[in-house]
């Protein structure tokens, strides 16, 4: 199994390689060769892609700018999100993410008739943020008190209030100094999320985890932000 990568087309990260120099994704069977972009796309068209990615552009103005057909301009942006959210969730233990995936899987997001909870992790001076149905809520915090990790954990419940829409609350497990650094990345993640809508549940982790890279990796330049980005997808 391959220890460093992930599958361009579902995301999954565990890999095997197989004939011919390939890669094969165990979740989804997909075969391909690495070190080469996904979707077929030139190197060319994915920076261009990945510069308004960056700048926060819509598919339809990247489409546009870019004369590449918007569906495809979708699944790229969807392609890089997986990859984003893949990155992440490897800055926390193994335990945190095992905890996520088992609350996941009890209570898909597609199923539930409540918002979302959207909950966030600092640990490091880094963040990360996913979506998870209300209705596992004390599933997931009796999970992380019952063997505690070295992380802050805040859960923000959306509202249908007329100024900013959201109201929070905040269950943190073995505090290391997290709380300035989640409190910024929320007032973050909701000045972005406004200009949000129309967004999937089963899809809102995604959209999440590209602020919480965008977040962690803010002080970059742009130049550097492209080639960090360019090295995820090939990788």
């Amino acid at each position: 199994m391959i220890s460093n990568g992930i599958c361009p087309r579902c995301g999954n990260s565990k890999l095997y390689r197989v004939r011919r120099d390939k890669v094969m994704c165990s979740a989804c069977r997909y075969e391909w060769k690495p070190d080469r972009l996904p979707l077929r796309l030139r190197t060319e068209q994915w920076e261009a892609i990945i510069r308004h990615f960056i700048n926060d552009n819509s598919s339809n103005y990247i489409s546009a700018e870019t004369h590449i057909e918007r569906r495809r301009v979708l699944r790229a942006l969807l392609v890089l999100r997986r990859a984003l959210a893949n990155s992440l969730i490897d800055i926390f233990s193994r335990h945190t993410e095992e905890v996520l995936e088992d609350v996941s899987r009890s209570f898909p997001l597609e199923k539930t008739r409540r918002r979302p909870l959207y909950v966030l992790f600092g640990q490091n001076n880094l963040v990360y943020a996913t979506a998870l149905p209300a209705e596992g809520k004390s599933d997931l915090l009796r999970k992380f008190k019952k063997e505690p990790v070295s992380i802050s954990v805040a859960y923000w419940i959306p509202v249908d209030e007329p100024d900013t829409g959201y109201t929070y609350q905040e269950c943190q497990v073995d505090v290391k100094c997290q709380d300035e650094l989640l409190s910024t990345f929320w007032r973050y993640l909701e000045e972005n999320l406004v200009g949000r809508g129309g967004i999937r549940y089963n899809r809102l982790p995604l959209y999440l985890a590209e602020y919480a890279w965008k977040f962690n990796h803010r002080k970059l330049s742009r130049e550097r932000k492209l080639k960090r980005l360019l090295n995820l997808l090939s990788g």
